[in-house]
């Protein structure tokens, strides 16, 4: 048997998972499995734009093999078909090896995208809904609509060409800061937490926030780190080109600050505003059929739960988001095994309401303003929910991952 070529095509297929966004533990996990399958039992290590495996023959050589992988991006379609093509390739191993990168690159050319009109338009709806679930009007709504369609674009063009996720997310956030002051400076009569809250929910690393925590609180320290860096990263891009809107309508076109006006729903609507929110992102994470009005149900789920928790715990937000991300990560685990494909498909979108994007915002806006003390209160806030997501995520993990190891033994 081809060792190096068996261990080109394992690595592949981690490589795919783990550059369309999978987590670093069912990376290494596939390429254990596919491994497995052929008899042979290795030694594999990952890290988000790394895979590592080894492998020792009958004959007693060593083979190993190293991949670089580019910078992740969420594509939920990709991840459950590259689970699908892993699961058939352990059940019925190829006995050519070479099989397994025919079998990725046939799986890459029939993946299905949605066209770039209808992601521009999930763009809009979902900054729209985002604004009016963070008690905005409808006129606020239209207006971070608008926002978040300008960084949508923008996102879409860097993308393709291949644009660093730094200056993405910077250009990106200028363009839906300068919307947001532009409509303020001719006269719209706006709230601009709401409107650029909403907005910059198309931009907002909240789930990247919570992955890092994830990825830390299960181990992976190395992983966790450069989440974190990534996070952080992201969040001071959007910093920098909402400030520098800011600070350009400011100065050279006398933008006002808009209003303070909220408007007060009920938790139904909310609810229902979250569900249309979340669907919303399911073209740009690629999230295709009945899959997309799931996610977005367990994403209103969690809501729901979260606003029922809070006055039973006297307004904890740790608490409430603890309780909600249990209950959206034990949904997510129902659907997974339900359907026959990673939880992760569930978690991208049904998450989208918990993640702090509120609270980002504040901390930015706080440190562009040099209120040190609440950027500083803010941030860590940000972290504490963050932290709580990603506990409550990694509780139910751990609960599945142990009845499973008890079932199978």
């Amino acid at each position: 048997m081809d060792y190096d070529l068996l261990l080109e095509g394992c690595c592949e297929v981690g490589c795919k998972l783990l550059r369309h966004g999978a987590e670093i533990h069912r990376a290494e996990d596939t390429i254990h499995r596919l491994l497995a399958a052929y008899g042979l039992e290795g030694e594999v290590f990952a890290i988000p734009n790394c895979v590592w495996a080894s492998v020792s023959a009958p004959d007693g050589r060593t083979y190993s093999r190293m991949r670089r992988v580019p910078m992740p991006t969420t594509d939920v379609e990709a991840i459950e078909r590259y689970n699908d093509l892993s699961r058939h390739l352990c059940a019925s191993p190829p006995e050519d090896p070479g099989e397994l990168l025919e079998q990725c690159r046939l799986t890459e050319q029939t993946m299905r995208q949605y066209p770039v009109p209808i992601c521009l338009l999930g763009y809009f709806v979902g900054a729209f809904f985002f604004a009016l679930f963070f008690s905005g009007g409808w006129t606020e709504g239209v207006a971070a609509g608008l926002a978040g369609l300008a960084a949508g674009i923008c996102l879409t063009v860097l993308s393709r060409i291949d644009a660093n996720f730094f200056l993405t997310t910077l250009v990106s956030a200028f363009a839906l800061g300068a919307v947001t002051y532009g409509l303020v400076a001719l006269g719209a009569p706006v709230n601009i937490q709401i409107v650029i809250t909403g907005g910059i929910m198309v931009l907002v690393p909240g789930l990247v926030f919570t992955n890092f925590m994830r990825n830390l609180l299960s181990g992976d320290m190395i992983a966790g780190t450069a989440t974190f860096a990534r996070a952080v990263l992201s969040a001071g891009a959007i910093a920098l080109g909402t400030g520098a809107a800011m600070v350009l309508f400011g100065r050279f076109f006398q933008a006002s600050a808009g209003t303070s006006s909220t408007t007060a729903y009920a938790a139904p609507l909310v609810c229902l505003f979250a569900f249309v929110a979340c669907l919303g992102f399911c073209p740009g994470y690629n999230v295709q059929g009945v899959g997309a009005f799931l996610c977005c149900l367990g994403g209103a789920l969690g809501w729901m739960a979260y606003l029922l928790a809070l006055p039973v715990f006297s307004g904890s937000t740790y608490i409430a988001s603890l309780i909600a991300a249990v209950l959206v990560a034990a949904y997510s685990e129902l659907m997974a095994r339900v359907r026959k494909c990673p939880a992760t498909s569930y978690l991208v979108i049904a998450m989208f309401p918990l993640v702090p994007g509120l609270t980002i915002y504040q901390a930015m806006d706080y440190g562009i303003q040099g209120n040190t003390t609440l950027f500083l209160e803010t941030f860590i806030r940000t972290f504490g929910i963050a932290g709580c997501l990603a506990l409550g995520v990694l509780l139910v993990s751990a609960a599945m991952d142990l009845m499973g190891r008890k079932r199978r033994r």
